[in-house]
């Protein structure tokens, strides 16, 4: 059985082994970060975040020492604002002077951004004011709940069941299990499927038989509580 306590910053997981109890924590967000994604912008997109980040940089005394100069970046947008200009439209070598001139940003602003990350070491005020774009925090969800509204119907197939139940928030897959026996008795839980699905047709069952199911929901850190065992009756 595992006990999970999310607190602000971090939750605690707690799983009981036969060795003993054991705690992981896990933060609830990542650090903060930056996003690049150089290549699938456009080259006038490009430019404009190398000058968003010239601007940004100007005069900023917690990103004081980038890896090129602001003067030598500036040209460097000046020259690639006229390449895209005479690109457009214009002749096959225009094209690659721009194409060039594109990798060339590309690099540049590679390197800035890894400037920007080492010295900003994950400060989000930092990060917002060098100009580049701020990359979406991921929130780690903890262990999914039990399972709810746990249903088991007679199939519409002598010696099938239907079991349904609805969705966990942070469930990548379901574990469905079933009993035939005394419920209380773990050794009595047979494993039936796994499934991403909140739904599963049983097949191969005793007719008229009743039989106890149950549900849990396994997510990024593991799996969840498991739901109340439900009694129902094969067709």
């Amino acid at each position: 059985m595992n006990e999970t306590k999310k607190g602000p910053v971090a939750t605690v997981i707690t799983k009981l082994t036969p060795a003993g109890p054991y705690r992981i924590t896990r933060p609830n967000t990542m650090k903060a970060n930056i996003t690049l994604a150089l290549f699938k912008k456009v080259p006038v997109a490009l430019w404009a975040l190398l000058n968003n980040v010239i601007q940004k940089l100007t005069g900023n005394a917690k990103l004081p020492n980038p890896p090129e100069t602001l003067v030598n970046m500036q040209a460097v947008a000046d020259a690639y604002a006229q390449a895209i200009e005479d690109a457009t439209d214009g002749s096959k070598l225009s094209r690659e002077i721009r194409n060039a001139l594109t990798k060339d940003v590309q690099s540049l602003l590679t390197r800035t951004g890894n400037y920007v990350r080492t010295t900003a070491n994950g400060d989000a005020t930092i990060l917002a004011s060098s100009g580049f774009e701020m990359a979406k925090q991921h929130v780690l969800v903890g262990l999914p709940a039990a399972p709810g509204n746990l249903k088991v119907l007679a199939g519409p197939l002598t010696g099938q069941a239907e079991v349904r139940w609805r969705t966990s928030h942070g469930a990548l897959t379901y574990k469905l299990e079933r009993c035939e026996k005394d419920p209380e008795i773990e050794a009595n839980w047979k494993t039936v499927t796994t499934t991403s699905r909140v739904r599963f047709m049983d097949g191969n069952l005793e007719p008229f038989k009743q039989y106890f199911y149950r549900v849990s929901a396994f997510g990024t850190a593991g799996q969840g509580a498991t739901c109340d065992p439900v009694l129902g009756r094969a067709a």
